[in-house]
């Protein structure tokens, strides 16, 4: 067999080796005859086509990815403007719906912002605005569930594109608006917090009066029982310095003038009485 023929045979071969080709776990693939769809590939493994030129053999990247949709400003249903950006999760799931439509990443972002832009609206057109920039409220609460799955449907049946998820990451108000809102919402907080001190401080003059009424009360109650204590102490010791008197009359005068003493004099008086008046008269006296 000469070169020529050699050459025939390698080039036959590399012709049919067209035929068998592999589609990877991470792909999508549409087989096409002269730009006409032949077969959808969407599980991976081994296959066959016909050699090309006949069928030619389209790949696209079957793993989810991340819409970033920009900021778009819409209507509330009580006609005031608002802001929000959102996110996306989405796969290529028809690929040759996805060839036939939009062909390419970059104009099924397009499609699909669009799309997701209008759903958005079409929800959170139905809230006022005080209720979707509530603080009780996250941003991913704004959102109805039912977005994603009208997003999802629309994107599977027109682009051949699986939504997975679609969230929003910030919810706001135009520039031009957002400083006066800010002021009214202060304004508000102050008249809240206002409130507030004033019933505060209402219930603070109640506590404070019913407080100092109970010690009152207290304070007189133990007044009384101090006061009676002190009564029946010095009716008790009347009674006990009358029955010592009874007992013995000079040594009652005789320690009742010690006491006297002691409760006068200290280490630094100087005192000059009469030595027989009381009472040193007792000290003085012969036994």
């Amino acid at each position: 067999m000469n070169r020529s023929a050699l050459a025939v045979a390698a080039l036959g071969l590399l012709w049919m080796s067209s035929a068998v080709y592999t589609v990877d776990s991470r792909e999508v693939a549409v087989v096409t005859q002269f730009g006409q769809h032949v077969d959808n590939i969407t599980a991976p493994g081994l296959h066959l086509k016909a050699p090309w030129p006949l069928h030619a053999l389209t790949r696209y990247d079957a793993r989810a990815r991340l819409l970033p949709v920009e900021a778009t400003e819409l209507l509330t249903r009580d006609k005031k403007n608002l802001v929000v950006e959102a996110f996306a999760l989405w796969r290529v799931s028809d690929p040759r719906r996805f060839m036939e439509t939009v062909q390419t990443d970059e104009a099924a972002a397009l499609r699909l912002s669009d799309l997701i832009e209008s759903q958005i609206a079409a929800a959170l057109g139905q809230a006022d605005f005080t209720e979707l920039l509530s603080i009780e409220r996250t941003t991913q609460q704004l959102l109805p569930p039912e977005v994603v799955s009208a997003v999802n449907t629309a994107a599977e049946t027109r682009f051949g594109i699986a939504v997975m998820e679609v969230r929003l990451r910030h919810v706001g108000m135009p520039l031009q608006n957002e400083q006066s809102i800010y002021e009214r919402m202060r304004a508000e907080r102050s008249r809240t917090a206002s409130r507030y001190r004033s019933e505060g401080e209402e219930q603070a003059t109640a506590i404070r009066a019913k407080s100092d009424r109970e010690a009152s009360e207290i304070l007189a109650e133990a007044n009384r029982a101090a006061a009676g204590i002190r009564a029946t102490a010095e009716q008790e010791a009347a009674r006990l310095y009358a029955e010592a008197y009874r007992a013995d009359p000079a040594l009652y005068r005789l320690l009742r003038d010690l006491e006297t003493s002691a409760a006068l004099l200290d280490e630094d008086t100087t005192i000059i009485l009469s030595p027989d008046s009381a009472p040193f008269s007792t000290l003085l006296e012969k036994p």
